[in-house]
């Protein structure tokens, strides 16, 4: 399918010109006047504290409005946003025809449940299969949902290959929380303090193309599928080489073994692709979505390639809240703009210049190690903890994050300008020299 542009540019600003007027700010305005009695940092920090369970460390600001590719808090700082809500904001805040949609298709339906037919899950479905490969989609609410669904892909193609159960994933990578999604991370810190998880798990070093020969040339028989992430984002922002990804689907498809990617963090345009397997020349029998796929709002998805959509059927897999009128229509919508509005153009330009300035920096600023990643989904390995850069960065209002402890990742908008790369480095490099 291909999108038609239905008015013209004169009539869309007419169109859109009203609906939040209030977003219109120049650079450096503040928009207090928005905001009607809102709660101090400080009472949101206690009520926080009190009420909600440990589980995150959260950085001490809170923010209440976003424009673009800013944010501002509590107390009227303006930050600019390098992390997009990790990789999940890739239209920025608050853009126009997004927040139409949404408040459109809230105004009309928001949930009918699966058991009736819903116009905006069938266009969503039929985007994603017509932009990526032929098959099938199936929605959920959040990327850990997604690959817990292409778990049980995995076992039911297993068993109809005869009781192979076997599923490998690659050291360092990352896909989710559940028990199955932990069960597929080889990360032994995500596994710490739960006993024992799934069985049959085995995980093997990325880009080792012994090892991969090995694995299947040994255990084949046994395995259902093969698990991976293009670019190992939570590892360190990690890309898989070149052969070895090509080698792995030459594999999996002659050993009958299931080749799925996890696109979470590399989908809806990441990468300057659409999808991070597009730059890779394969394509694989199935793969997740979720984070950017709806600008914030929670969806995820999984689709299927036609030759294994037979595997699920109803009883077998199911949602309450997956594909709702209001999630199907927002992840539309971003799947819409991402594409009509040439953003992968925008993210390929942006990137050489990020890539550029950082190993351009590189030979200057001496705590960087390397400068890794493909599209907007970058990585500065450093010398050491990243933690306090992330801190000072925050500081002087720009936003990142650390991961893999060692590895500043920025994820910025894909609607990024020029002008506002060149602000958000200027600030990056300031902190990185200063570092002793």
């Amino acid at each position: 399918m291909k999108w038609k542009v239905e008015e013209t540019p004169t009539q869309k600003e007419s169109r859109l010109k009203d609906v939040d007027q209030s977003r219109d700010l120049a650079p450096g305005d503040k928009p207090d006047r928005l905001f009607s009695q809102p709660l101090s940092f400080e009472e949101i920090k206690e009520k926080s504290d009190k009420f909600l369970v440990n589980n995150i460390k959260r950085a001490p600001v809170a923010f209440y409005f976003g424009q673009g590719e800013y944010l501002y808090d509590t107390e009227n700082k303006r930050y600019l946003d390098f992390l997009s809500g990790v990789a999940v904001t890739s239209l920025g805040h608050g853009d126009a025809d997004f927040v139409e949609a949404l408040r459109e298709q809230a105004d009309r339906v928001i949930h009918t449940s699966n058991l009736f037919y819903n116009q905006e899950l069938a266009l969503l479905a039929e985007a994603l299969v017509s932009y990526s490969f032929p098959g099938r989609a199936f929605l959920c609410n959040s990327g850990t949902e997604a690959n817990e669904a292409a778990f049980k892909l995995a076992r039911l193609h297993g068993q109809k290959k005869g009781n192979a159960n076997r599923i490998v994933t690659l050291e360092n990578s990352f896909h989710g929380r559940t028990v199955a999604g932990m069960s597929m991370t080889g990360q032994a810190k995500i596994h710490k303090g739960f006993g024992p998880l799934l069985d049959h798990m085995h995980y093997i070093t990325p880009n080792d193309a012994d090892m991969l020969e090995k694995e299947i040339d040994q255990n084949g028989h046994e395995m259902c599928a093969l698990v991976l992430e293009l670019i190992q984002g939570e590892g360190g922002v990690r890309p898989l080489d070149l052969e070895y990804v090509r080698l792995a689907r030459k594999l999996t498809q002659e050993n009958d073994i299931l080749l799925i990617l996890d696109e979470i963090q590399t989908g809806m345009g990441r990468t300057g692709k659409l999808f991070a397997y597009e730059h890779f020349g394969i394509i694989p029998d199935a793969m997740t979505l979720a984070k950017a796929l709806g600008n914030g709002f929670p969806v995820g998805a999984m689709v299927i390639a036609e030759k294994h959509c037979d595997l699920i059927h109803p009883g077998v897999h199911g949602t309450t809240f997956g594909g709702s009128h209001l999630a199907a229509r927002v992840a539309y919508e971003t799947l819409k703009i991402i594409v009509t509005r040439d953003l992968l153009d925008n993210v390929a330009a942006l990137s050489d210049y990020f890539f550029r300035r950082l190993q351009s920096a590189q030979t200057t600023i001496k705590c960087i190690k390397e400068v890794r990643g493909m599209g907007l989904h970058i990585g500065i390995e450093l010398d050491r903890p990243g933690a306090g850069v992330v801190e000072t960065c925050r500081d002087r209002g720009l936003l990142v994050n650390c991961t893999a402890e060692t590895t500043i990742r920025l994820v910025p908008p894909l609607n990024l300008s020029l002008e506002s790369a060149a602000e958000g480095l200027e600030i990056l490099e300031g902190v990185l020299r200063e570092l002793k």
